[in-house]
């Protein structure tokens, strides 16, 4: 066995017997379905009830924005309701969970679960020693940037290092580390062809980037922050492809047609462009309603996608880390049109 499926499986397992332990109800871990992307499942018998749920682990779960990553994920079909399983869950989180109507249980025996008419909250079990097993793989910025381009251009897998550097925005050499990383993590893996990489589960690798985006990357890429007289200005200035394009609430509403922006984001090449500064009389403030950002990979226009937005992925990531209900569900309807494997 894999030592990252033993991980998984001990990890399940200790959160299974942590439930019982904190409610007296029985949980065990079980194999999950053949037919599946789920890392695990737990049988739960609550009164004469027996129901089993598809596991999703996260490790560290610490943030609003993460569990909001992982709302938009794991609610966008119809398919089994799945339980998040975590290192440890503080109150704030567990409190998240409810409002975002995501099960989750932790290494210490806290919970949020609701199953029919039956809910059960566990909540201040204090954080038990963490696992010995380690990911192997620390997540910097480059490395960040690295994924990312492969993600939104998977055609990179198959080229070298300096196409993914110069898509990147980084150098030959942090390629090379950043994909040593990815591999030996298992998210992506040598094709036996020896032509290039191969995604190994690119929908987990969406998940854990987009998680990882606004802790690690989106405030270093901030340029300035602005406020508008108008919340439409962005509709009337001219296209920028590969200078400035919208992200966030814009692109998501040029898209979907279904959002209507209270802020406004743009992902620029260099700098701020002065020709929207000046059409839509932009005024600098730390606390403005638009936000110019550096691009973290190459801009460029996306086949089938306006010229004036950036990746889907990019979008997704802005409105889950908006945390903003109304964003989180534009959000879904991005992933399932334009991040589905």
């Amino acid at each position: 066995m894999r030592s990252a499926d033993h991980l998984i499986e001990q990890l399940v397992e200790s959160a299974a017997t942590a439930f019982s332990d904190a409610t007296g109800l029985a949980a065990r871990r079980v194999k999950p379905p053949a037919r599946g992307d789920h890392d695990a499942a737990i049988e739960f018998r609550i009164g004469g009830a027996r129901f089993k749920r598809p596991v999703i682990v996260r490790e560290h779960i610490d943030r609003f924005s993460a569990l909001s990553a992982l709302s938009a994920s794991v609610t966008r079909d119809g398919g089994a309701r799945a339980t998040l399983v975590t290192q440890h869950l503080s109150p704030d989180m567990i409190r998240a969970c409810r409002e975002l109507d995501v099960d989750a249980l932790d290494l210490a025996g806290n919970a949020s679960l609701i199953e029919g008419d039956s809910i059960v909250i566990v909540s201040g079990r204090p954080r038990v020693p963490q696992a010995k097993a380690r990911r192997t793989r620390t997540w910097t910025k480059s490395t960040l940037r690295v994924a990312l381009a492969l993600l939104i251009t998977p055609s990179l897998l198959e080229r070298g290092y300096r196409d993914i550097a110069q898509n990147a925005g980084v150098s030959h050499g942090t390629v090379q580390n950043a994909v040593r990383a990815l591999v030996d993590h298992r998210d992506v893996f040598e094709r036996p062809d020896g032509h290039g990489l191969q995604f190994a589960d690119k929908e987990r690798l969406i998940d854990e980037w987009v998680t990882l985006y606004p802790r690690q990357l989106r405030e270093s890429l901030v340029i300035g922050r602005y406020r508008a007289e108008s919340n439409d200005w962005w509709r009337d200035v001219p296209d920028l492809p590969g200078r400035c394009q919208f992200g966030g609430e814009p692109a998501a509403a040029i898209l979907t047609q279904y959002l209507k922006p209270a802020t406004v984001t743009a992902y620029c090449a260099e700098t701020v462009p002065r020709e929207w500064i000046m059409k839509a009389r932009l005024r600098p403030d730390p606390a403005g309603n638009v936000e110019f950002l550096r691009a973290p990979v190459a801009l460029a226009p996306i086949d089938g996608l306006p010229p004036n937005v950036v990746a889907p992925l990019i979008i997704y990531a802005d409105l889950v880390a908006s945390g903003d209900p109304r964003n989180l569900e534009t959000a879904r309807m991005l992933r399932e049109r334009y991040l589905a494997a």
